[in-house]
């Protein structure tokens, strides 16, 4: 990230930001004597412009334009067989090119001594450019023609205004009202597997088949101070209405060669929940807790008999608990605990034999929990006497990470046992865990 700030006045003040961000993934599985990798990844060139403008004691505005080039490996896979000496490349032409931009401008508005208001607006744009292969298909779901666009030329535009408004009312010094609402469209989407919990998911962006998601967010809360400000608490509920989520269809799977977005349905999708959150910010014993409930669903017309079903990351319950606790003037204990209901995953309900070859009947859509995912961390930390003629600041951190040793879930995967010719044939769920206890030692310092 390069950014360069610039005062114009004490009115005006301009923010230049230039932002590369390279996200790769690679996940490789072996079956007899054959390797299968599978590639995704997204890189983007950010150039962002922002403006701070204090109009009057007032009015604060804050506008700018911004600009993304994105380049996407949404799902390439690759497979070699080091007994046969083959090797199958992955393709070129899965990549996905586009420019996002958008200008916004908003403006914090102090009505009175009571009411204030945040209203702005946000135009935003998404054009894919190529090279791109867009197949035509009947209304059987056959491909009859390839339209193929050259290295950038324009595919599909998309554009969307996004208003967005909150207001603040103060009931008195101690507590306030707030409420918002927001409407926004996303280009880009990440495409979850539901029927394996690998690490499989992918960034997509819109093309000229895969439309732009749109959301409107409505949300409102109570927030309370006690004990001269001492302590914090506010209690938020919020609704969420999405259209064009995007999902696989039924019975996909990796493989190589494949157009993906083939694969792909949409429907919408729902969102609502209630955050509870208490931060005590003074005193030798500070820390916060924060409990999210919350509830998001979809419902597909060519997904689980178009019935409703909870989403990859519904998560009922959200608990975050931070303490942390000075004993002196240089050391200082801490402690974090986190817990979650487990992510949503689709499992097979049954399985059959054909040919030789094991055939998954898959149950309800997400109709399947992994356990609970909670951890334990604890830290102590050492302050050096600051020196203070060659002005150098030290501390030395004492922490154990995941202090009980939880076996937190992170992918279930099946294992298969016996000879199908001999009919001994066993498959398993075996879960798999990362990072077990872990002790540090870490030294800090600065000039």
């Amino acid at each position: 990230t390069l950014r360069w700030n610039h005062l114009f006045s004490d009115k005006l003040f301009m923010k230049l930001s230039l932002i590369y961000n390279d996200y790769n993934f690679a996940l490789e599985a072996t079956q007899n004597t054959w390797v299968f990798a599978l590639f995704s990844g997204i890189k983007d060139i950010n150039e962002k412009l922002d403006f701070d403008y204090y109009l009057n004691t007032d009015h604060h505005l804050k506008f700018g334009l911004e600009h993304t080039y994105h380049t996407f490996i949404p799902n390439t896979a690759s497979a070699r067989s080091e007994v046969d000496s083959i090797f199958i490349e992955p393709e070129e032409s899965s990549k996905r090119f586009a420019h996002e931009w958008a200008a916004f401008i908003t403006d914090d508005y102090k009505i009175n001594e009571v009411l204030k208001l945040n209203y702005g607006l946000r135009f935003s744009g998404f054009h894919q450019i190529g090279p791109y292969d867009y197949f035509q298909k009947d209304d059987n779901g056959n491909v009859i023609d390839t339209i193929t666009y050259g290295k950038g030329v324009n595919v599909a535009n998309y554009t969307g205004l996004e208003p967005r408004l909150s207001l603040r009312y103060l009931i008195n010094e101690k507590s306030s009202l707030k409420a918002s609402v927001t409407y926004n469209n996303q280009y880009i989407h990440l495409v979850s597997n539901s029927t394996s919990t690998l690490p499989t998911d992918l960034w997509m962006p819109s093309t000229k088949l895969v439309k732009p998601q749109k959301g409107v967010q409505y949300s409102a809360g109570y927030f309370r101070n006690f004990k001269k400000d001492k302590i914090e608490t506010s209690v938020e509920v919020y609704y969420k209405d999405m259209k064009n989520q995007i999902e696989y269809t039924d019975g996909y799977t990796p493989s190589i060669g494949q157009n993906i977005e083939s694969y792909f349905t949409f429907g919408d999708g729902q969102s609502y929940g209630a955050e509870f959150f208490i931060n005590k910010k003074m005193g030798k014993l500070t820390g916060w807790i924060g409990y999210t409930w919350s509830k998001t669903f979809r419902l597909f017309e060519e997904i689980n008999n178009a019935e409703i079903f909870p989403t990859k990351f519904d998560r009922r319950h959200d608990l975050s608990v931070v303490v942390g606790y000075d004993l002196g003037r240089r050391i200082r204990f801490g402690g974090c605990f986190v817990y979650g209901s487990g992510n949503a995953l689709t499992l097979p309900s049954s399985r059959y034999f054909i040919e030789q070859s094991v055939v998954n009947e898959y149950g309800p859509r997400n109709g399947f929990r992994l356990s609970d995912y909670h951890r334990l961390d604890i830290s102590m930390t050492l302050f050096g006497n600051p020196d203070k003629v060659r002005k150098i600041e030290s501390n030395w951190v004492f922490a154990v990470y995941n202090v009980y040793n939880r076996k937190n879930p992170y992918f279930i995967y099946f294992s298969n046992e016996g000879n199908i010719f001999e009919g001994t044939l066993d498959i398993k769920a075996k879960q798999v865990s990362l990072f077990p206890i872990i002790p540090s030692i870490t030294w800090n310092f600065k000039f």
